[in-house]
């Protein structure tokens, strides 16, 4: 992990989906910048092996399992968090999901789900954080939104409307928080290189299409998610509030999807 400044010395933080993907990294990063990091995942195996390694390079990590689709869970890690800690200072929301379908066939328990995964938790998160960072008369908030979120895309209208709530959630939090010193933003990535993004494309992981689709040529690595995400979290952001990042190598910097590519990778 390279050598970053102090942003977060004597902050306490909590990553939900902290255990891989652009989570992890945004866990290592933090830790990395000196933070006290709490790694909030369903998966509380892989959330404890993440925490050992870096507790034994000499990091403040814990870990903490608790599915977000779980009220309950959530609240009770968030506030086992503040117990710890005595206090949250940095709130980055990265658990969530997707699934495909038309929106004449989708099942509308899909949409319901997607719903509670992406957007309700977020909402339970974001309150259970709120009391005591107005007690502190400061906080940061990130939430995962995504690319998806600002446009259409035939078959994934569910995914999508979930993260365009997620943007418009997080610019009304903005709005309600700010006289309390607390910012709210959220980072809308494109292509990432996470496991489950990998998995999940056809060809064995092939990311055909996608690198070819961006300014840059190349799918993103979790690594460089995390770095816009810790800029939103920290201090170097201190004027920006109701932001919505993209982070997709351009992507979205044109207009309309490319479909045939040269060798430049333009069409």
């Amino acid at each position: 992990m390279p050598i970053s400044p102090q942003r977060f010395a004597g902050k306490t933080a909590v990553v939900s989906g902290g255990a891989d993907g652009m989570g992890a990294a945004c866990v290592e990063r933090l830790a990395g910048e000196g933070a006290k990091v709490f790694a909030l995942d369903r998966d509380g195996a892989k959330a404890e092996r993440l925490a050992v390694r870096l507790t034994a390079a000499g990091h403040d990590v814990t870990a903490l399992q608790a599915d977000v689709m779980a009220e309950s869970e959530l609240t009770g890690g968030l506030a086992e968090v503040e117990t710890r800690a005595g206090g949250i200072d940095v709130l980055i929301n990265i658990a969530g999901g997707s699934a495909g379908g038309l929106i004449a066939d989708l099942d509308l328990a899909v949409w319901d789900r997607l719903y509670a995964l992406n957007v309700r938790s977020t909402v339970i998160a974001c309150r259970a954080v709120l009391p005591v960072m107005r007690r502190r008369g400061a906080g940061s908030i990130v939430n995962m939104a995504s690319i998806s979120g600002l446009r259409g895309d035939p078959g994934w209208a569910a995914y999508n409307a979930a993260k365009a709530a997620i943007i418009n959630l997080t610019q009304s939090l903005a709005w309600e928080e700010g006289r309390h010193g607390i910012r709210a933003n959220a980072v809308c990535p494109g292509p990432i290189a996470s496991p489950r993004m990998v998995a999940s494309l056809p060809g064995a992981g092939s990311v055909s299409g996608y690198d070819r689709a961006c300014a840059l040529g190349r799918i993103g690595q979790p690594q460089e998610a995390a770095a816009a995400i810790l800029f939103l979290a920290s201090e170097d952001a201190s004027f920006v509030t109701g932001a919505a990042l993209v982070v997709d190598g351009g992507l979205t910097a044109r207009t309309g999807q490319p479909t045939e590519f040269d060798e430049t990778g333009r069409s």
